[in-house]
């Protein structure tokens, strides 16, 4: 995938090379998934004594086309990243190598929020650290920042991808209690601030504003009000499209068509809970996650949000060896458990009874 971020757009003299039309743009293709989580079975599992280090890239061997095949890769990164193998750890503090971050980054990855519960989980080293990494992979993030003149360069996160200009805000509702260390800053659920950020945002004239939040009550099947209300704040405000995550639970997506404070009236596109991508979390309706897909497209100054879909994953953990291994799967490719790797039994009902619960909150897949 080949982008440009925060690409600033300089008026040039009209030439017949850079005369544009107003006929729609070519779609840009998105995919979003939920939270990657580092429980402490994933951690031990990831670990080779052979090196001493930590490697999940076969995680994720089956679904890295999937994310790499779309033109912008966006998810959660619920974990720190603290350097010191002493301070890798689960729930409820989490902690992880530096090699998940790459892992991510190898399968086609863009753009991680980092504003979740456990952003502060390692303090002030979790909260610089992970953003260092981050940078040296390349991977473009948002909602936490090192310092205030972080905060005032990358406050609104400008990512040009295809004929599209987007801009991504990111929230979360808390940080479990955890001090906010010194010096750093959180993004917090505050609707002024988020009010006033998107209002900066719309001065550059961007053709989306996306919002990512993490918020609600853990595994719910349908949206609380608190959800329910921001998503409607965020769209009232200016946004175009939210992204939500925290509940570990799928939550329904759809439209809605709404008039802003602007007095723009257009449809927006909103996803009340991403679920889970990765994590140890292994019993029913938190084993598994989808990949949601979509399609941005502009024709003249309106934004067109089409191709919307989904793919189921499961988490396989593979307990047939030594060592048990933890394998993301695409579910319908295992629906018939014909494929060379073959399920037990029990795990091909329990991956089904997941594709049965999906289909039941999110809908048909299209």
């Amino acid at each position: 995938m080949i982008l440009c971020f925060g690409m600033l757009l300089l008026s040039v003299p009209c030439s017949p090379q850079n005369i544009r039309f107003s006929s729609p743009s070519e779609p840009v293709r998105i995919v979003a998934v939920g939270d990657i989580m580092s429980h402490q079975t994933q951690i031990d599992s990831a670990y080779s004594k052979d090196c001493d280090c930590w490697d999940f890239s076969g995680v994720f061997d089956e679904v890295a086309s999937m994310i790499s095949e779309a033109d912008l890769a966006v998810g959660n990164l619920e974990t720190t990243l603290p350097g010191d193998p002493k301070m890798y750890s689960g729930y409820p503090q989490f902690g992880a190598p530096d090699s998940l971050a790459k892992a991510i980054k190898d399968i086609g990855f863009d753009v991680l929020s980092t504003a979740n519960n456990h952003s502060c989980d390692k303090g002030k080293i979790g909260v610089v650290r992970t953003l260092s990494v981050l940078d040296q992979l390349g991977l473009k993030h948002l909602g936490t920042y090192k310092d205030q003149d972080e905060y005032s360069k990358n406050r609104i996160l400008k990512v040009s991808v295809g004929d599209l200009s987007l801009v991504f805000l990111d929230y979360t509702y808390g940080t479990n209690g955890l001090e906010i260390p010194a010096g750093t800053v959180i993004n917090l659920i505050d609707k002024d601030l988020i009010a006033s950020d998107i209002a900066l945002a719309k001065k550059s004239k961007p053709d989306a504003i996306i919002v990512m939040y993490h918020y609600g009550t853990e595994y719910l099947h349908e949206p609380d009000p608190f959800q329910v209300e921001m998503v409607d704040f965020a769209f009232q405000s200016g946004a175009d499209i939210v992204l939500g995550g925290h509940p570990h639970t799928l939550q329904r997506f759809g439209k809605k068509t709404l008039k802003d404070k602007f007095g723009i009236e257009k449809e927006r596109f909103f996803i009340y809970s991403l679920g889970n991508f990765i994590s140890g979390q292994d019993r029913r309706h938190v084993d598994g996650g989808i990949i949601l897909k979509f399609s941005l497209s502009k024709d003249g100054d309106r934004l067109n949000i089409s191709d919307i879909g989904y793919e189921p994953l499961w988490v396989y953990i593979d307990r047939s060896g030594s060592k048990s291994k933890f394998r993301l799967l695409p579910v319908k490719k295992y629906l018939n458990n014909d494929q060379e790797r073959k399920l037990p039994e029990a795990s091909f009902q329990r991956m089904k009874q997941f594709y049965k619960d999906t289909v039941e909150v999110l809908g048909p897949i299209k």
